[in-house]
């Protein structure tokens, strides 16, 4: 009896550690397949005129987590940009059990030739085909492709280990606003099962979708696409899912080529090839510390950059006045923001598209609690713009007149961020 209190003694004192338990699946979300008229993000001189074919395949891809009894979920998507609508339409279409809106990071690759994130958004009232026209269609079609790849990654969930690991890729990323500010990190998590065969590899790398432009009007996933094809091709049986950092004034630097898809092809497959040869080698383990968690951000005063109407106006053919009006509809008061940690790597989201002085920030907050392989994500939860620091945002330019709340934007997003990973560092699991 003694022997028996004994070794209970011992249980108690060391609990078992939690199991992380995950799954994937992978889907199309290309509408053209169906023979929805599929508009293409990120050019407002395409005049929301519908893709002319298909290059190659737009992907949803999602991840779900169980840890603790909690569940949690990354999805990424195809897509120029992500409005929270199709976040709240897929969670509730997929019905799982246990996985609410606050636990499901939703993030968009930000490709050019990918899906238009104002033809997905029910706040578009304002039927201008610059901007996007809102697609009820094409709406329905990717919320029911993403709720059913959550499904199939929910009844995929199966016990697995994780390592993660980072390495810079210089040359391969240029500031388009001139500054000094370049991040050419790139950071992976893999995930193996219980065999050790490789299931899930997540890439965070920080670059515009942009080797296409306006003329270019078939689907395609661009360098990021290619980047996870070739790293299926070279990890047999894994699933490759793609986050874009805080890109906002990041560019890629290509090597030349023939055509402009050829120049996002090649580019793909050496930042592929390169996050091959990071994780072939990784040593997964069972995961000690787990959590995801999320804060909804009470954002500045909604307003236009003065110099719009010269600057992201022309391109987007809307009027100052027009302007004040459509802010106050398509922007919210309020946004979310996400961390995801798994033992020494950590994501935190952005809700748009943050510019890298922000991100590096971030980042090196993340250190400072022991996150040695830190990320962040943008175009994720929703997309409210570009997001920029005071100094920034007077500057002007491109992207400070696509910056919808003022100068303090960055300052309130970067505390907040800092704040929720703080919140999650101090936990010791979820």
């Amino acid at each position: 009896m003694r022997a028996i209190a004994f070794l209970t003694l011992i249980v108690l004192a060391f609990p078992a550690v939690a199991q992380l338990n995950a799954g994937v699946a992978a889907v199309s979300i290309t509408p053209l397949e169906k023979g929805i008229p599929t508009q293409l993000g990120g050019y407002g001189a395409r005049e929301a005129k519908p893709a002319t074919g298909i290059l190659d395949t737009l992907h949803g891809k999602a991840l779900v987590f169980e840890f603790n009894g909690r569940k949690s979920a990354v999805v990424t998507v195809d897509a120029c940009s992500v409005p929270v609508g199709v976040v709240e339409d897929a969670v509730k279409k997929a019905a799982v059990d246990g996985l609410t809106v606050d636990r499901v990071i939703v993030a968009a690759s930000h490709t050019h030739t990918g899906l238009e994130g104002a033809a997905l958004d029910r706040r578009n009232v304002a039927n201008n085909p610059h901007i996007g026209l809102f697609s009820e269609p094409m709406l329905e079609f990717v919320t029911d492709r993403l709720a059913e790849a959550l499904v199939k990654a929910n009844a995929a969930l199966q016990p697995v280990t994780a390592a993660s690991a980072m390495i810079d890729l210089p040359k391969t990323i240029h500031n388009r606003r001139g500054d000094a500010c370049v991040d050419s990190g790139l950071t992976a998590l893999r995930l193996d099962k219980a065999d050790g065969s490789p299931y899930a590899v997540l890439v965070n790398f920080t670059a515009h979708g942009t080797f296409v432009d306006d003329m270019d009007m078939l689907v395609s996933a661009e360098w990021a696409g290619s980047m996870q094809r070739t790293m299926e091709d070279l990890m047999e049986g894994v699933t490759c899912m793609y986050t874009n950092g805080a890109e906002g004034d990041q560019a890629p630097s290509g090597k030349p080529a023939g055509s402009r898809y050829e120049k996002a092809e090649n580019y793909g497959r050496r930042v592929g090839i390169a996050a091959w040869k990071l994780v072939k080698d990784l040593h997964t383990v069972p995961v000690k510390s787990f959590a995801l968690e999320s804060r909804e951000v009470q954002l500045p005063a909604r307003t236009g950059h003065p110099d719009f109407v010269k600057v992201a106006g022309i391109e987007y053919q809307v009027t100052q006045d027009q302007l004040a009006e459509l802010v106050q509809v398509m922007f919210p008061e309020k946004a979310p923001i996400y961390a995801l940690r798994v033992d020494d790597y950590m994501m935190v989201t952005f809700p748009g598209e943050a510019i890298c002085e922000i991100g590096v920030a971030v980042k090196d907050a993340m250190r400072k609690e022991a996150i040695t392989n830190p990320c962040v994500a943008s175009l994720a939860g929703d997309h409210i713009g570009y997001i920029l620091t005071p100094e920034e945002y007077k500057q002007g330019g491109y992207e400070a007149t696509a910056s919808f709340y003022g100068e303090t934007l960055g300052v309130v997003l970067r505390e907040n961020a800092i704040a929720l990973l703080q919140t999650v560092t101090a936990k010791k699991g979820n």
